[in-house]
Formats: structure tokens, C-alpha cells, sequence
């Protein structure tokens, strides 16, 4: 009953309430409890007490809350997150501390489980469990002393006013410890025990993210859970490592296509096959690069140098020249940047100031002679885009300077990993 009242308050954790398997044991020393196979453990006697206590509908309103706060856990794999060699107890602690913030509505907690929360330990909200972890006074690592079979623990807050903050221990799902009460020992054990597969929990954790980034259920959520979901889908992932990966392969691609097989010089291993004479590889591998930048009047020089400045690491680790083509409407003169003083003296050279097609500026990379192997595009995005795809490989680095998205190239002709978006500080874009 408590569950099905858990998943009516909040919708979108359903897929992983329900799956979540229910077990009641009398080893528990605590209301309640959760391992890494999603196995939620409750105290018969606490259950008891509560009922006895403060009623059914209080009492099922209170279970509800428990059941959630132990798939929390669960979701925000705390189990994988565990700090290596750390305290259990005190990273129950900052777990805690984490998802103790949000109440949903229709749930309460039990007299028996208050949430812990980081003003009972002086400590600022809003804070992820690792930087919790670190903060928390040192007697924190007290395990709670309570009796379940009274249905109360005790409050081993060190601030000093405590407000039911105990100091818990809610299984392997929260530290990655497995405890005695716990079903399972292996991968055969997990079965027996009708626990979830680290597969299984994984895409209830991906369904649960999905469910509450719908539309039909985002509502009032929490800004930290939709942030969490997004998480799952869009991985954070350093723009400078994907820059990097993207040039590279559009040389590689390049050179792949002025290099060829030549009879001139014949195989070094062709006399392996004597009396069959093999071709080798010839031609230039020296990458070449051009970077079109954009400077049309859009682009303030508080947004250019911050762009020349970032994408300027990326390139200098090509360990090749660099040709820049500054371009508004129309593309300026090259120019060569062999050596890292050359990218300071180039904010000179960049003329421009009136409208912008970073088109124009991509066909005069193309006449660069010797050719090119791959095109850097420099931009904000306003700007028309190709309409077709060219043999030579082309990398649109596009900058964000605020919240919004910068408009992208169509797709198709161009691909996603054609397109790569650098933030940068924000600044009041001038009137365009």
C-alpha cells in the first residue's frame, strides 16, 4: 500500500518502485535499508511501532517516504559513488543530506526517520554528497545506536541541535558495504535472492530519467533531479577532448586522400613476395590546417579573443601550421601561425566588422594552395551554412557565450560530429 501511495505522489520514480524488490527481516537495526541489487529492506518492529503509533494513513504516508528515500539512493548510485577506504556511516550521512532536501507532496516522514539535512551540521544546502562528505565534523562517523524494535533511534548530530539527525546505515546500496541483514553473496547469489542485475538497475535508473524528463511529468521537479536526468543522456564531456578528436580524424581523413600507392618507390617488405613487386605510400604527411574565423559585426572582441583564445590550445597540440582566414561577408588575407607567439600578434590581423558568410571564407580555405586536409570554422553561428558537404573534411566550432543554444549547420549533408559547441562567459551581445 505504501508503494503504490509512493509512486502516485511521485509518478516518475514508478518504473523503479516497482521494480524494486520488497523484503521484510527482523536483523535490521535500522527503519530501513537498500542493496545494490535494489532490494529494499524494512524493520518488522519499526513497521510495528509506526503503525501503532501514529495510524494507518499517517503511517502508510511515512513507509512512502522511506520507500522513496531508499531508491534515491539507488538512482543516484551513492553505492558507486562511494569514496574509496571511506566511513560508511559518514557517507550515509552526506547521502542523506543530498536527498533529504526535497519532501514530495502527500508524504511525510515518520516520527522514527527524520531527514537529515545540512543545517543540522551547519553546512550550506544545495551540495553534492562528495562535498558533504568532506565538511561533516568528525563524529560523524558514530554509527545511530538505535533499537528497532522500539522504533526509535538515537541523534548523533555534532552541531549540537540535531533535529533527528541520526547517523544511519542503510546497506550496500548507500556505501557499496554489503551488511549481514543483506540477501545475496555473487552473481548467483543476486538471482537466488530475486535482486536486480547491475544491467538491470542501470536501465531503471535510465527509465526513471527518461519518465521524468517527459513533459507530461516534469511539473514542479526539483531543479537537482532534472539536472541528474539530463546527466544521464547528456554526459558532461571536456569540449577541448572532442575538438581535439574531431580535428584529428578530419586530418587523418584528409591526408587519406592526397596520400597514394606509388611504384617509385617500391614496398620496404615487398621482397617477402619476390617475385611480386608491391607499391608503398607516398605523398606529404604534414598535416595542414586552415581555421576560417569569423569576425563580422555581431562578434564582439570580448567574444573573438575568448574563442581564439580556447580553440588556441586545441590546434597547438596538432603540432602543425595553422592557416587563419579572418571573414565577415567577405574572406580577408591568411595568415600563417607557425608558433604560439604568433597566435598573440594575430589579434592584429584580424580585420572585418561587416556582415557575415562564413561560406565565403570556407571556399577560400579551399583554394589554399598546397591544399588543405581539414577546415576549422570559428563562429557563432549566424551565419548561412553550406548547403552541401565538400570532399575536404569541415569541423564547425561553434561559440556559446550564453544560455542559448547557437544555431547549428542542417543535417544532413552535415553530421553532429561535424559540429562542435565551446561555452564561453557570458557577456551582453551587441545589437545585431
Amino acid at each position: 500500500m505504501a508503494r503504490v501511495l509512493a509512486s502516485e505522489a511521485v509518478p516518475w520514480m514508478a518504473p523503479a518502485l516497482f521494480a524494486a524488490r520488497l523484503v521484510v527481516t527482523e536483523q535490521l537495526p535500522y527503519i530501513a535499508a537498500v542493496d545494490r541489487a535494489m532490494r529494499v529492506y524494512v524493520s518488522r518492529a519499526a513497521i510495528s511501532s509506526i503503525l501503532h503509533n501514529e495510524g494507518l494513513k499517517k503511517a502508510l504516508s511515512g513507509l512512502a517516504f522511506v520507500w522513496v528515500h531508499e531508491i534515491w539512493h539507488v538512482l543516484r548510485d551513492h553505492a558507486g559513488r562511494m569514496p574509496a577506504s571511506g566511513s560508511p556511516v559518514r557517507w550515509n550521512v552526506a547521502c542523506d543530506m543530498e536527498i533529504d532536501d526535497w519532501l514530495p507532496d502527500g508524504l511525510t516522514c515518520p516520527k522514527q526517520r527524520a531527514p537529515i539535512l545540512p543545517k543540522h551540521f551547519g553546512l550550506p544546502d544545495g551540495k553534492p554528497a562528495e562535498w558533504y562528505y568532506v565538511h561533516l565534523p568528525d563524529e560523524t562517523d558514530t554509527p545511530s545506536t538505535g533499537d528497532a524494535s522500539s522504533g526509535e533511534e538515537s541523534t548523533n548530530a555534532p552541531s549540537g541541535n540535531g533535529a533527528g539527525a541520526s547517523a544511519p546505515d542503510e546497506g550496500s546500496g548507500v556505501h557499496n558495504q554489503p551488511r549481514p541483514w543483506e540477501m545475496g553473496s555473487g552473481a548467483n547469489g543476486e538471482a537466488e535472492a530475486n535482486g536486480l542485475t547491475p544491467l538491470e538497475v542501470e536501465q531503471v535508473r535510465l527509465l526513471v530519467a527518461r519518465t521524468l524528463l517527459s513533459e507530461k511529468s516534469r511539473g514542479d521537479m526539483p531543479a537537482g533531479w532534472v539536472r541528474w536526468a539530463k546527466m544521464l543522456f547528456e554526459p558532461v564531456v571536456d569540449w577541448r577532448t572532442i575538438l581535439l578528436r574531431r580535428v584529428r580524424g578530419a586530418i587523418v581523413e584528409g591526408i587519406g586522400n592526397r596520400i597514394d600507392y606509388s611504384y617509385r618507390r617500391p614496398h620496404r617488405r615487398g621482397s617477402v613476395l619476390y617475385p611480386l613487386l608491391l607499391p608503398s605510400l607516398q605523398g606529404d604527411y604534414l598535416p595542414r590546417v586552415a581555421c576560417v574565423v569569423d569576425t563580422s559585426g555581431s562578434i564582439s572582441d570580448h567574444e573573438l579573443g575568448q574563442a581564439l583564445a580556447e580553440v588556441r590550445g586545441v590546434l597547438e597540440q596538432l603540432r602543425a601550421p595553422v592557416t587563419v582566414i579572418p571573414c565577415d561577408a567577405v574572406p580577408y588575407e591568411a595568415v600563417q601561425v607557425m608558433h604560439r607567439q604568433d597566435w598573440v600578434q594575430l589579434g592584429g590581423a584580424m580585420k572585418g566588422g561587416g556582415g557575415t558568410d562564413m561560406v565565403a571564407g570556407i571556399e577560400a580555405a579551399l583554394r589554399l594552395q598546397p591544399p588543405v586536409d581539414a577546415v576549422v570554422v570559428l563562429t557563432d553561428g549566424y551565419t548561412p551554412y553550406p548547403e552541401h558537404a565538400y570532399e575536404v573534411p569541415v569541423v564547425f566550432v561553434l561559440w556559446k557565450p550564453g544560455s542559448d543554444d547557437p544555431p547549428k549547420p542542417p543535417m544532413p549533408p552535415w553530421r553532429q560530429r561535424d559540429v562542435v559547441v565551446v561555452p564561453l562567459a557570458q557577456e551582453k551581445r551587441r545589437a545585431r
